[in-house]
């Protein structure tokens, strides 16, 4: 988990700011409205690639997005979201404007919507990028107004709610990795099950448990150096044109995929294992070059292993 903020901490008068640039920063652009004084804590947990758990206790806020704020650069995600206390009001596609506190909130966010907090309340959300979901806008759009109906959408309320006490227990790593894509795998069965049976989509949803089965089988075995394309679909019994075709479906390469989390298991190693050479942890990653591995750990978090060690000692 990485606590993004908490206002307890701040000067007074730094602290709406703080809750603006925290909360802009894991939503689009959006006209944010903030209660002085600003009263925030607010958590992440990053479940592998394109998903993250949002945990907000905070005070009263308005995030508002309209269609000129979409006509900007704006990431293309849906967010699951779950108001546990307070007051939580959200309006997005026709949905009324009321309170919502213990019901599920899917939104997609390249659609305007009005989320308003109107006293200290706690919020959680998955937040999960259209490439990892494996679903069209379509899909999400017409699952909004039914997903009360749908029989998974207990199961899934069960989950969020238990899901961050489950996550500070889980060390980070595979476990961490596959929570996250089962957590992305039960989103995609909450949306096709408030579905129209009959529409175009939920005949080609489960086109995307390949990719699942394919990144979980990555993140167990991120550190093998012989992690390929042919060890990959030797593994899973399919073409090795079906595991690059996966990813590009997505947008994603997976030789960057792959490079990534290496350099995130790198990233978190060098700070937990002082005692470790830069050059041990990078072997023990798979990267046979260790100018290699610096260039790219520089490129990816903008400061070099030795001074992000460095950085992170003195936290």
């Amino acid at each position: 988990m990485a606590l993004l903020l908490d206002t307890s901490t701040l000067p007074q008068e730094q602290r709406t700011d703080a809750v603006r640039a925290a909360l802009g920063a894991q939503l689009p652009p959006a006209g944010v409205w903030i209660a002085e004084p600003g009263q925030a804590r607010i958590s992440l947990w990053q479940l592998g690639p394109g998903v993250r758990l949002l945990h907000s206790v905070a005070g009263p806020h308005r995030l508002t997005v309209t269609a000129s704020h979409l006509r900007a650069s704006v990431p293309e995600r849906i967010s699951l979201g779950l108001p546990v206390s307070g007051a939580v009001r959200m309006r997005h596609r026709d949905l009324p404007f009321s309170d919502r506190i213990g019901e599920l909130q899917l939104a997609d966010l390249t659609s305007p919507y009005d989320f308003l907090v109107a006293e200290p309340s706690v919020v959680e959300a998955v937040l999960v990028d259209y490439s990892r979901l494996g679903l069209p806008v379509a899909a999400v759009r017409d699952a909004v107004p039914r997903l009360t109906a749908s029989p998974m959408y207990e199961l899934l309320r069960r989950h969020l709610l238990q899901l961050p006490g489950v996550l500070d227990k889980v060390p980070p790593g595979a476990a961490v990795q596959l929570l996250g894509s089962s957590t992305v795998e039960l989103i995609r069965a909450l949306i096709a099950s408030a579905a129209e049976p009959d529409g175009p989509w939920p005949r080609d949803a489960s086109a995307g448990t390949l990719f699942t089965r394919l990144t979980a089988f990555i993140a167990r075995h991120q550190r093998d150096r012989d992690l390929s394309a042919a060890r990959l679909a030797a593994e899973h019994g399919v073409s090795v044109r079906a595991v690059y075709a996966s990813f590009a479906e997505r947008g994603e390469q997976l030789s960057e995929f792959v490079m990534r989390g290496r350099l995130h298991g790198a990233h978190r190693e060098l700070a937990d294992r002082p005692g470790a050479t830069v050059a041990a942890v990078a072997e023990g990653w798979g990267f046979a070059n260790a100018r290699h591995f610096a260039r790219r750990f520089r490129a990816e978090f903008g400061l070099s292993p030795a001074d992000w060690r460095a950085t992170a000692s003195r936290d």
